[in-house]
């Protein structure tokens, strides 16, 4: 694929990423007021866990999208930063799914609105850290990596896992 390609095909997903860093956690607490329950601590937890994960994901995309318009000074900022994050951002997302664990085997109300929103926030979350700080989870919304995935040759490395890895071998 063309550099312009592949630019215009990245272009929206760092905008769209933050986006969704607002959009995820508000239609969760929305739907889960709508549906008359309260809002607990972990799903609390757990929305800011994906949303800072979402935010993370953004700049991982508006550095690979800098970097292939010639600007790497971007991701020379950010990748130190964003490597610094990743332990703590695990420990947030193993925070977070332990916090639902808790809530849903201690609260009751296992298939209620704030149950519910808990459990999808917490995967989201955990989800995100893999997707971003490991391997590349999602493979649906380009061809090429959909069939890479099909032929057998499994999950390719995330590309922020990829930048921190160039990183640390240049220290």
């Amino acid at each position: 694929m063309s550099r312009e390609k592949l630019i215009r095909r990245l272009g929206p997903y760092w905008q769209m990423e933050l986006g969704n860093a607002v959009l995820v956690p508000g239609a969760a607490f929305g739907l889960i007021l709508y549906f008359g329950a309260s809002i607990g601590w972990p799903t609390v937890l757990a929305a800011l866990v994906s949303a800072a994960l979402l935010v993370i994901g953004a700049l991982a995309w508006r550095m690979e999208l800098a970097s292939l318009e010639g600007k790497p000074q971007l991701a020379r900022y950010w990748t130190p930063i964003l490597a610094r994050l990743q332990a703590p951002m695990l420990l947030l997302s193993l925070a977070a799914c332990g916090a639902v664990i808790w809530r849903l085997t201690t609260w009751g109300d296992l298939w209620g609105p704030d149950a519910i929103a808990a459990a999808v926030l917490a995967a989201l979350a955990a989800l995100e850290y893999i997707n971003y700080y490991h391997i590349q989870l999602q493979h649906f919304d380009n061809a090429a990596d959909f069939k890479r995935l099909l032929s057998g040759r499994g999950f390719r490395r995330a590309h922020l896992a990829r930048a921190i890895y160039a990183w640390k071998a240049k220290r």
